[in-house]
């Protein structure tokens, strides 16, 4: 069943498997029990022991290192200001060099093309990786703000032509430079991705406003905002004071206690009040943003611009909505009737609420500190991916070796977890929110999973590196899988591995 899991391209068959195997394990099938020796390697920092339980000292948990990678002291770097000046200056002979003639110079133009947007994307990138960090430092917001003013200026007035006047060249024009100059080949996938949305572009006047205009009443301003208002919140939760979001979405999804559960909720619920108000203002933005762009631009549904990004028809979506909606209601109700039957037998609970959707099963090896320290971690997800592949394996360990990750959930990060690629030759980096939880190793499986695809792939350049979201998500899901099978075969006992199988199902319905 297990290897369905990972050949499986369809979420409801890995749904329909996990819930197999988990129904399996809770009447009693046999496991085949397998040693837990080696998952962990040996403790060294980033925790205390409280009661003979390991408490993760966040505060010492491994930060990214920015600085060493992309080669600035700090966001105030003058040398971001001299790089901007040089881009500046680069962009302007581009346009002087290119605009109106690549039915003859194409090769040359995406090359220095090329060259331009790997310069902006190692400023840009230094800067938002700094800020998410830092969402309540007041001058580097202003920094961010600055930069990303400038940059849209230089690109809406140097840049615009290009990928316009791309999409617009004959296929004739390109098929005899291609014929000519073969090295213009290696761009194809570039090329054939900017000519499709020949559909959708505007005029060279309308698209230079919006990219101006960009930093100032696009959706990206709204949702920062939205965010910076989420970073702010703290919760008191019984005697825990001051926590931070990230902090009591843990508490609420992996306690054992269903009052506990319950005072989480409402907790959270009472603190989101703070901000329905912005959260209300950034989603009618997004929405209003992107029926707009569906009008202007031609788009079929308001979702055809995201699809066609992806390189996904717009049908292709609405199968795998309706199957969901189909198939996927009826095994979330089996999912939630055993996972009732569950918390009933094991905590007493009579009723299940929405508090209790997510809540972690109490079974399995009760002398077993379910805490992971970063080491811990970092051993699990190794084992994992080394059986696998080693290179993938020494992929990853680059990744926590050259300080690519930063790890705590501390105080005005930003929430949830994401792997950005930045620049080939410099990225990738992670940003967690780390709190020891198996979910939190689950995580950061996943966005390894992000990274070495990202490590394998930057020898396409920046232009074609990055893959769409589909083909993305495979490697990150496949590099949380492998891992998941590694730790679900070293399960102590059937009922430790039932709780991971119920926990993982838990994560497949968030994400439907």
């Amino acid at each position: 069943m297990l290897e369905a899991l990972l050949n499986s391209g369809s979420r409801k068959a890995v749904f329909g498997v996990l819930l197999s195997c988990a129904i399996a394990t809770y009447v009693g099938c046999p496991v085949t029990q397998q040693d837990d020796a080696g998952l962990h390697s040996p403790v060294t920092t980033c925790y205390t022991m409280v009661a003979d339980k390991k408490v993760i000292d966040l505060a010492a948990c491994p930060r990214w290192d920015l600085e060493r990678h992309f080669g600035y002291k700090n966001p105030s770097d003058p040398a971001i200001d001299a790089d901007l000046g040089a881009l500046e200056v680069q962009c302007k002979q581009f346009q002087q060099n290119y605009d109106g003639k690549l039915d003859e110079h194409l090769l040359q133009a995406i090359r220095v093309y090329e060259s331009i947007v790997t310069g902006s994307s190692k400023i840009s990138s230094y800067i938002s990786l700094s800020y998410d960090t830092q969402l309540e430092n007041t001058e580097l917001q202003k920094r961010k703000g600055a930069i990303n003013q400038r940059m849209a200026e230089v690109s809406g007035d140097y840049l615009t032509f290009f990928e316009l006047q791309l999409a617009e060249l004959p296929d004739d024009a390109v098929h005899k430079q291609m014929e000519a100059t073969p090295e213009l080949r290696s761009f194809d996938a570039y090329i054939k991705d900017t000519r499709k949305e020949k559909p959708h572009n505007l005029s060279q006047e309308v698209e230079r406003a919006l990219t101006v205009r960009s930093p100032y009443t696009g959706t990206s301003n709204v949702v920062d905002f939205y965010e910076r208002a989420l970073s702010k919140l703290r919760f008191q939760l019984d005697d825990e004071k001051d926590l931070n979001l990230e902090v009591l979405l843990s508490r609420l999804s992996n306690s054992k206690d269903a009052g506990v559960r319950q005072r989480a909720l409402q907790t959270l619920n009472d603190g989101l009040e703070q901000v329905e108000d912005v959260a209300a203002l950034s989603l009618n933005v997004v929405m209003g943003s992107w029926l707009i762009e569906k009008k202007e631009r031609n788009h079929t549904a308001v979702r055809s611009r995201r699809n066609l990004s992806n390189n996904v028809p717009d049908k292709v979506v609405d199968a795998l909505l309706e199957a969901v909606r189909g198939a996927g209601t009826p095994l979330c109700k089996r999912h939630y009737s055993l996972k009732k039957a569950l918390l009933h037998k094991t905590q007493g609970l009579d009723k299940f609420t929405w508090a209790d959707r997510n809540a972690a099963l109490d079974i399995g090896a009760k002398d077993q500190d379910e805490t992971y320290t970063w080491e811990e971690a970092v051993a699990a997800v190794k084992s994992g991916y080394q059986k696998f592949s080693p290179t993938m394996a020494d992929l990853f360990q680059g990744m926590v070796d050259e300080k690519r990750i930063d790890v705590p959930a501390v105080d005005g990060k930003k929430g949830g977890a994401y792997c950005s690629a930045a620049v080939p030759g410099i990225g990738p980096f992670q940003l967690l929110n780390f709190e020891g939880t198996k979910g939190d190793v689950m995580t950061l499986a996943h966005e390894s999973g992000h990274g070495c695809h990202d490590i394998l792939a930057y020898p396409q350049g920046i232009l074609q590196f990055h893959p769409p979201l589909t083909l993305a998500e495979t490697a990150s899901i496949f590099g949380e899988m492998i891992v998941f099978r590694d730790l679900l075969a070293k399960a102590p006992s059937k009922e430790d591995r039932l709780a991971m199988l119920m926990s993982k199902i838990d994560d497949i319905v968030n994400s439907q």
